[in-house]
């Protein structure tokens, strides 16, 4: 008589283990972007962001701490290492579809999700610089003026961040 029910009870608690094991990791909420001011740095250079145009990007990590950067490109450069950081929660870029180039504030879009246009004739704070959108239709406009190709997140390279 206990025997079965023990089976019973046993079977049950294999299933639940099973299942708990099968679960996905749960996704971690982004922390949002936060405004450069005058005085912040970029993380790899040392420059004063704000001084120069173009693109600006920001990571941010598990414990609180975001790292600045003063373009796309030096970001991307940090990003790329193999040794890099990996409790990386949110990597944010600006929209320059909705920024202006010479000082672009308050336009800040998922960098994973954003349309790179490469190769563009327009020079940001490190000279090459990978602008991104927030669309393609915005991305392909930029281009009709500055030339480039569309790319995106993943397919960015180190190659690419090297001088042109």
């Amino acid at each position: 008589m206990f025997a079965p029910a023990g089976r019973y009870y046993s079977l049950i608690i294999c299933i639940m283990i099973l299942s708990l094991l099968g679960c996905e990791k749960e996704t971690e909420v982004k922390p949002p972007p936060v405004e450069f001011t005058d005085t912040d740095s970029c993380a790899l250079c040392g420059m004063l962001i704000m001084e120069y145009p173009g693109p600006k990007a920001q990571i941010h990590y598990r414990n609180g701490r975001v790292d600045r950067f003063c373009s796309v490109q030096e970001m991307m450069s940090f990003y790329l290492q193999p040794d890099r950081p990996k409790d990386i929660v949110a990597i944010y870029v600006t929209d320059m579809k909705r920024a202006d180039w010479k000082r672009p504030r308050n336009a800040w879009i998922d960098a994973e999700g954003a349309f790179y246009v490469y190769g563009a004739s327009i020079s940001g704070a490190m000279g090459n610089e990978l602008v991104p959108f927030s669309d393609r239709p915005s991305a392909e406009a930029f281009i009709a003026r500055y030339g480039g190709k569309v790319i995106r997140f993943h397919e960015i390279n180190m190659q690419m961040l090297e001088p042109r």
